[in-house]
C-alpha cells in the first residue's frame, strides 16, 4: 500500500520500504529490577527491521510491558505485521511522518509496536540520507547529557546507599530511588542517607511506581522535603487525576507522571488539576520518538519538567533516546537509560557513557549497529 504524499524524484529514488521484519528477543539483566507493583527479571523487547528498495535497512526496539502498554511480544508481533505492515510496505520512507499519521488513526493504542516502527524509519531515513536521527528530530540542542540512574529495591539501606556511592565515584550526578518496595520508614532513611553520603550537588528523586494511596505519598513528600528531592514520580495510579491532585496540593516536592501519561490529553487534564510539576515520557507509551518530541516542545511551553526514560531496551533505543534528549527543549529531570541494566545485548558496539555523560551518537542513522548473529541468542 503505497502512500502518494509527494512526487518522487531522484532524492527518494528507492526509499520506498519493501519488508519489516519481527524479532522478539529477551535480554538478560544484571540484576532484577524491583519495584512497589511489580518486578522485571528480563527485559522482554521487540527489534524490529525495515528494509527499502535500495537495499538499506534501518532497525527500531520497544519494549513489551504488560503494566505501562498493555503489550506483550506476541501481540506486538501480530500488531507490526497485520495493522502496521499494510500502511507501511511500498511507502517511501521520507513520507514517515505521514505514515505515523495515518498509523495512530488506524487503530488503538499498541504504542510498543509503533514505537519501534517509528524508530525503524527513523534510522532508515538517517542511513539513506548519512545523517544522524537528531538532525532529523531538527537538529541538537546539546551533544551529551547525565544519566539518571535508578537505584534502590535491594531491601537494603546500606547496600542502596553503596550502589549511589559507586556510582558517583564514576562522576554520575543523578539519581532516582525506587520507594515503596519496604516501609515508608526504610524509603525516608534512605534519602536522608543518600544526600549525607552524595552531598548538595546530585539530584536524587524518588519512584513509586503507583505502588501508593494519597496519604503515605504526602507523608513522604513531607518527611523528606528538607532533603532536596527533585520530584515524586508516579505515587498513586495512573488515570487518577484527582488523587494525584491531592497528593501535589499535600506534597513540598515536586510530583511527577509516568504511568498517567499515554498522550497530550493526559498531559492536559493533569496540569488543568495541577497535579503535576512535571513528566517522564517513554517511547513505548507515547508511540515513538517523532511524537515524543512533538510533546516536549508543549511540556517545555507548559513549564513542566522533562525525564525522558526507558525500560530495560537495549543500546538501540537508548541510543535513540540519547538523540532525542539532546534534541527537545529541555531534560531537566534526566534521562535513564536502559542498556545500562543489561548483562549482555546483540550490538557492536554498546553505547556507553564518559565521565558521567551519555554522548549523542555522531554516525547515520541511530549511530549503533546490529549485531544479526546474535539475535538468535536472545530469541524470546
Amino acid at each position: 500500500m503505497r502512500v502518494d504524499a509527494f512526487q518522487w524524484d531522484e532524492s527518494t529514488k528507492g526509499s520506498e520500504i519493501i519488508s519489516i521484519d519481527c524479532f522478539p528477543l529477551r535480554l538478560p539483566l544484571r540484576k532484577p529490577l524491583i519495584m512497589s507493583t511489580y518486578r522485571l527479571d528480563d527485559g522482554p523487547v521487540l527489534y524490529v527491521r525495515v528494509r527499502s528498495q535500495s537495499g538499506a535497512e534501518g532497525w527500531g526496539e520497544a519494549a513489551a510491558s504488560p503494566v505501562m502498554t498493555g503489550e506483550t511480544l506476541p501481540g506486538m508481533v501480530a500488531c507490526v505485521r497485520e495493522l502496521i505492515s499494510p500502511h507501511v510496505i511500498g511507502a517511501s520512507v521520507f513520507d514517515r511522518a505521514l505514515i505515523s499519521s495515518k498509523l495512530r488513526s488506524a487503530f488503538f493504542a499498541n504504542g510498543g509496536a509503533l514505537a519501534a516502527v517509528d524508530m525503524a524509519m527513523l534510522d532508515l531515513a538517517g542511513q539513506i540520507q548519512n545523517v544522524p536521527v537528531a538532525d532529523l528530530l531538527g537538529g541538537a540542542l546539546r551533544r551529551s547529557i547525565r544519566p539518571l540512574w535508578l537505584i534502590g529495591g535491594s531491601g537494603s539501606i546500606e547496600r542502596d546507599v553503596e550502589d549511589a556511592k559507586n556510582l558517583y565515584s564514576q562522576q554520575f550526578r543523578a539519581f532516582k530511588l525506587k520507594v515503596g518496595v519496604g516501609t515508608l520508614q526504610n524509603d525516608v532513611e534512605t534519602v536522608a542517607q543518600l544526600r549525607a553520603a552524595l552531598g548538595q550537588d546530585c539530584l536524587i528523586a524518588a519512584d513509586a511506581n503507583m505502588g501508593w494511596g494519597v496519604k503515605t505519598s504526602v507523608d513522604f513528600g513531607r518527611s523528606v522535603a528538607s532533603h532536596g528531592v527533585a520530584f515524586l514520580e508516579q505515587p498513586v495510579a495512573p488515570g487518577d487525576v484527582a488523587r494525584m491532585a491531592a497528593v501535589a496540593a499535600g506534597c513540598t516536592i515536586p510530583i511527577g507522571a509516568d504511568e498517567s501519561i499515554h498522550g497530550l490529553a493526559d498531559i492536559v487534564a493533569l496540569v488543568n488539576a495541577k497535579a503535576i510539576h512535571g513528566l517522564s515520557m517513554k517511547t513505548i507509551k507515547l508511540g515513538g520518538v517523532t511524537q515524543i518530541v512533538k510533546l516536549a516542545s508543549t511540556c517545555d511551553a507548559l513549564g513542566l519538567s522533562i525525564n525522558l526514560a526507558m525500560m530495560m531496551e537495549s543500546s538501540l533505543a537508548t541510543a535513540a533516546m540519547i538523540q532525542t534528549a539532546c534534541v527537545i527543549p529541555n531534560v531537566d529531570w534526566g534521562l535513564s537509560l536502559g542498556n545500562l541494566w543489561l548483562a549482555e545485548e546483540p550490538i557492536f558496539e554498546p553505547v556507553s557513557c564518559k565521565d558521567g555523560y551519555a554522548i549523542c551518537p555522531k554516525g547515520p542513522g541511530l549511530g549503533v549497529k546490529v549485531d544479526e548473529r546474535r539475535l538468535s541468542a536472545f530469541a524470546a
